[in-house]
């Protein structure tokens, strides 16, 4: 039986990689490895989080002969097999854009991956902290609010520390929601590994580096990875939602839209639609219909070849 391992990151065509066993427990040891030419012949690379099959090569590197097979991949951040995604947005300060929020989840949703948001700053503004938490736990998707400064908070540390459990997750929030700090409160054994990362890529800087997805492993087999806040840029590169699987992304609305009369219903505006109706029950929040008619829009115009 090959040896298999779990890429951890990839940088120039050299992969680190962790030890796996028959159960795909991590086996706390590293091996750097090269992948075969033919992925790259055929458009393909392990990405981190990828479980691959290696061969043992005498100068005590591994040779990747095979990627086994994903249950999900992204093109930004570049990855696969993700378990969950924690999405970190706030309650002020900036206000949060809930068209990208909805935009993040639809994609996460599309792909397979469970979400669990975090709304910080809690302590800013409870009332505003309480409606977040509200919308998106109406929706369907697990939320928490949350305090990376200040005290009264320990139940939710522990709740998303236990969330994390033997999985593979990514932190993702746009820039001052406070991604960082709560990474640095919740784990702080993971924000010092960041930041002696971040540090390391400024002195590196110069020499043209970029970015690049790493896990890093906390105890039990789980793991978390660095990734930059997200941008509409960065959504836009991601693998997009094709035109006729959007309801199933927005799964709040595809709940109503199935006793729907009309067999043909956008489920945008049309009068008798099951999901307009549920918006006036307040059974589906008009900010989350509103994401999902704009995306229609935007798909409805889009080019296959686009």
């Amino acid at each position: 039986m090959a040896d298999k391992a779990k890429i951890l990151k990839g940088v120039g065509g050299l992969y680190t990689a962790e030890l796996i066993n028959i159960d795909g427990k991590g086996l706390d040891e590293t091996i750097n490895c090269r992948a075969k030419g033919s992925f790259r012949r055929n458009g393909i690379k392990p990405l981190p989080g990828d479980i691959v099959e290696f061969e043992r090569q005498t100068d005590g590197t591994g040779f990747i002969t095979k990627i086994c097979d994903r249950k999900n991949s992204l093109i930004r951040p570049a990855s696969a097999n993700i378990d969950l995604i924690l999405f970190v947005i706030a309650a002020a300060k900036p206000d949060p854009d809930l068209f990208l929020i909805d935009k993040m989840l639809s994609v996460a949703t599309h792909n397979g991956i469970d979400v669990l948001i975090i709304v910080n700053k809690a302590d800013v503004d409870r009332g505003r902290a309480d409606e977040l938490c509200a919308i998106y736990k109406l929706a369907g998707y697990d939320a928490v609010d949350f305090s990376a400064v200040s005290d009264g908070f320990d139940e939710q540390k522990d709740y998303i520390k236990e969330a994390v459990k033997g999985k593979v997750c990514f932190f993702a929030g746009a820039s001052g929601v406070g991604k960082s700090s709560t990474i640095n409160t919740v784990f702080p054994e993971l924000g010092k590994t960041l930041e002696t990362g971040m540090l390391s890529e400024k002195i590196e800087r110069g020499k043209h580096t970029t970015r690049k997805t790493e896990l890093f492993k906390l105890s039990d087999d789980s793991y978390i990875a660095d990734t930059p806040g997200f941008s509409m840029l960065e959504i836009a590169q991601y693998n997009m939602i094709p035109k006729d699987m959007l309801l199933s992304a927005f799964p709040d609305i595809e709940k109503y839209s199935v006793s729907c009369r009309y067999s043909d219903c956008t489920h945008v505006c049309e009068d008798g639609c099951k999901v307009i109706e549920a918006i006036g029950e307040n059974l589906i929040s008009k900010s989350r219909h509103d994401s999902y008619r704009t995306l229609f829009e935007e798909l409805k115009n889009k080019n296959e070849w686009d």
